[in-house]
């Protein structure tokens, strides 16, 4: 396992073309405005989101995850899906909450 203090900078090491483009840009506006560099790995992963996850996402999972039925798909598979759905829009939910919503 990779330290806090490692992780981002390992991470940057891997940026390659527009990602290293965007990452140099933060950098210096960063700098220029006084701001703290990125030092933590959530501070990059907030920052990736903010860049490169349009707005509307959460909203779009959120509306896939209300409208989600069991249909026709087992129920294995519909219990995935809404416990992807509840993963990426970062739902924090209490596990009795999720299998309520179980069929």
């Amino acid at each position: 396992m990779v330290e806090e203090e490692r992780r981002v900078s390992l991470a940057v090491l891997n940026f390659q073309g527009h990602a290293l483009n965007w990452w140099t840009t933060l950098v210096l506006q960063k700098r220029k405005k006084g701001l703290p560099e990125i030092e933590y790995w959530f501070d990059l992963k907030e920052a990736l989101h903010a860049r490169h996850v349009p707005s509307y996402y959460k909203r779009e999972l959120m509306d896939k995850l209300q409208r989600l039925q069991q249909r026709n798909i087992i129920v294995e598979e519909y219990r995935k899906r809404m416990e992807l759905y509840i993963l990426r829009a970062g739902i924090d939910e209490v596990e009795d909450l999720t299998i309520v919503r179980l069929p």
